[in-house]
């Protein structure tokens, strides 16, 4: 009786009762009905979600946010990928720094060029960022890498650049116009003009001022000294004898 009660059991857990063709039906029925009402729900949704957001809401990009007018589109994407990462790491994208939004000033905010001679074949970037009090301004210089080489702040000046090639003539240490050691950046002050060289032997930028026409002519010129116009009060020569002898008479 074991043995029978055994291969009982055995077969009952084998053996899988038949499905009803019926339930199936009413299964596939009922999951066919949710898929629809689904796709009916998300279509519903995403229209309305569409509805919500602003006609260019596709095609917005923070990083063309930052380059808002034509003139910067000569920069490459990699590039403004480097000034936006930048700005973000940085706590900038609030708007404490940016970008100016003048096409006419825009050209004369970046500037590309081999500022550190390393002998590559990709430009290094400056770019002067504005303070939002619209009145001073920050330069920061990137190799190819997005590394960050420089970086100056003018305190109530709105500087311009524009790059210059190894071997330009600049005034460099001394008032006398040499071929630069390295390529560099002019920058250019309402008050001044400096050019921004590195310098490889200290492994630092210098700023070297550069002088105006009328500067170099004025200390060519020879120096001119002028006389002051003075008189002399005479000077008494007569004897101290006859001084005494002509004070005794009027005395008299």
């Amino acid at each position: 009786m074991e043995t029978i009660n055994e291969n009982s059991q055995e077969k009952n857990t084998l053996t899988q009762p038949k499905k009803s063709k019926k339930g199936l039906y009413i299964t596939l029925l009922i999951t066919a009905l949710l898929a629809i009402s689904v796709g009916i729900y998300w279509n519903i949704n995403k229209n309305n979600n569409d509805d919500a957001l602003p006609a260019d809401a596709a095609a917005y990009n923070p990083v063309d946010q930052i380059f808002s007018v034509s003139e910067y589109d000569q920069i490459p994407e990699n590039y403004k990928m480097f000034v936006y990462n930048f700005m973000d790491v940085n706590k900038f994208l609030d708007g404490t720094y940016f970008l100016t939004k003048i096409p006419d000033r825009a050209k004369s905010v970046y500037a590309f060029g081999d500022f550190t001679d390393d002998d590559n074949d990709d430009d290094d970037m400056a770019v002067l960022f504005e303070h939002n009090d619209f009145k001073s301004s920050m330069l920061v210089i990137f190799n190819h890498k997005g590394e960050v080489l420089f970086v100056k702040k003018y305190e109530n000046e709105l500087p311009t650049i524009n790059s210059f090639k190894v071997g330009s003539k600049i005034y460099e240490n001394e008032a006398k116009l040499t071929p630069a050691t390295c390529g560099g950046l002019i920058i250019k002050t309402d008050y001044r003009k400096e050019a921004l060289v590195y310098d490889k032997k200290t492994k630092k930028f210098n700023l070297n001022y550069q002088y105006t026409e009328d500067e170099i002519k004025s200390m060519n010129e020879p120096e001119e000294y002028y006389e002051e116009d003075y008189s002399e009060e005479p000077v008494d020569n007569t004897p101290e004898e006859s001084i005494i002898n002509s004070i005794n008479e009027d005395s008299n």
